[in-house]
This record gives structure tokens, sequence and C-alpha cells, in this order.
């Protein structure tokens, strides 16, 4: 796994080893391989190689602009709406590189999910929030809709607070309800993965130890990358931890090992507060 040990080059060869090992007996989903992003003449990403595992959670940590969000949005070509914006390098979601010529880019953002920083509800009833993408993926049987608006609901941790106004506004609704909502309908669709960039950065203590909550209960079903600025936040809800600066992947990791015993002086340096 020469991509991991190109960020693990400052500890030991066992130490080494048993790092990839780690890494390698999980089931990649997502392979990142020499990826670099260019904003016009402007380089965001830099040679960037990495393993996002199935059905964990990885967190992307590093101080503003040092690419973590961007690499985030390379996972579903969200960045393909950026008219300077050119790419190198590849992803492979399991065996298909989604950069390819003649990817369906529709059918990969189903399939990789993305929910953002501020809750963006529909101007529709909580129940037509959740319906929206089965409408148009041309699910209309309304038994069906009706199921996976259940099952979407309860597994954003909300039917319990929602199923007796399905049919309210979704506008209503508290922040923190309205972000579940989000990722009741991003997962509605039964995506593989789930991108959350920064989800709870824009909520109250109490909406925000929900999301984390709902992340550990999420993760038994889909692969989760979160971009966080919260450390702490990382700590408590990834199992791998990757430091971004300046574009660079600074250190990729077991998120336990990477904040206790970090390989990097770097590293180190960000998470005891010495900058960013």
């Amino acid at each position: 796994m020469s991509e991991m040990k190109a960020h693990s080059i400052d500890i030991s060869a066992m130490q080494r080893s048993q790092q990839t090992l780690r890494i390698e007996n999980e089931t990649p989903c997502l392979t990142v391989n020499n990826l670099e992003l260019f904003y016009g003449e402007k380089q965001a990403l830099n040679g960037i190689d990495m393993i996002i595992p199935e059905k964990k959670v990885t967190a992307f940590i590093g101080p503003s602009g040092c690419g973590k969000s961007t690499l985030l949005r390379c996972f579903n070509r969200m960045n393909d709406l950026v008219d300077t914006c050119r790419i190198t390098g590849e992803i492979n979601l399991h065996d298909t590189n989604i950069y390819a010529k003649g990817t369906e880019v529709a059918e990969l953002r189903r399939r990789v999910g993305m929910v953002f920083q501020k809750p963006n509800p529909f101007p529709k009833s909580i129940y037509e929030n959740v319906a929206y993408g089965l409408r148009i993926q041309g699910i209309n049987k309304k038994r069906i809709i009706d199921e996976t608006v259940e099952w979407a609901l309860r597994s954003a941790a909300l039917w319990d607070e929602v199923k007796d106004r399905l049919h309210e506004s979704a506008l209503g609704m508290s922040g923190g309800q309205q972000q579940r909502l989000v990722i009741a309908r991003t997962v509605a669709v039964k995506p593989e993965v789930l991108l959350l960039d920064e989800p709870a950065s824009a909520l109250d203590p109490i909406s925000t130890l929900k999301i984390e909550e709902l992340i550990h209960e999420l993760k038994e079903e889909f692969t989760i990358a979160i971009v966080t600025h919260n450390m702490q936040q990382a700590a408590r809800v990834s199992d791998y931890t990757a430091f971004m600066y300046m574009g660079d992947l600074i250190e990729f990791g077991d998120t336990n090992t990477l904040f206790t015993n970090p390989s990097k002086q770097q590293t180190e340096d960000y998470i005891t507060g010495r900058y960013g």
C-alpha cells in the first residue's frame, strides 16, 4: 500500500507496516490515486493518494483553505460545476473510475450523496422533501414512497419528531431538524457514500450531538466522509482521520493513533493548537 507509506515516512518500518495493515484490512470504498486539482493556474490539491474504507467514518481536518472541502467535492464531482476547475489522477468508487469518460454524473451523485454546511430543505412538505429523489428516479407507487420516506426519516432519527406533521412545510422545522431532514432526503435514494461538509457547524450543541450520534448509526449502512473544523468532533465520530495542509495530505490513518501519537510533527503542531 505505497500510497499510505508515502504519508507515513517519519515512523519506523514496523509502525509503518502496522499502520498499512490496518488500512489494508478494511474494504476500500473510494480509492484516490495521484489526484491533483487546479482552479485556473492555482493548484489546490497536490498528488493525493488515499483509501476511504467501506462503512467507516473518515474525517478530514486542517486549517481553512487546506483543500479538505475541495477533496470531498471531488468524490461526487461537484467541482465539475466550477468552470476553471481541472483535475488529473483518478478516484475509483469500488472498481470504477468516476472521472472516466462517459461517467453518468447524475447517477454518481445518487451513489455518492452530499450534505452541506447549512441545511437546505426544499420549500415543500417534510414528506415531499424526502420523496423528491424517489420521484426524480421515476418511482411513483405510493406504498413504496411511503415506506421509503418512513425508513429514511427513521434512519435520520427524525421519524418520531415529525410523523404527525409530514405534510407541514419543512421550513418550519428547527435548524437541527432541517439538517437531519436533508440527511433523510439524501439516504432515501440509497447511496453508497455520504459526504458531510461541516454538517453541524451551523447548529447548537444539542443539535450537534444528535448529528454525531446519527453518524455513528449511519455508518452501519453507509460509507461516510466528513469535513470538520472541530478536532474534538473528528476524534468522537471518525474511525480514520486525514490531516491536510495547503493542498497536501500530510497524514492519514487510524483516528486514535493520529490524535494520540501522530507520525508527523506538522500534525502534532496542528492538533495541539500551535497553528491553524
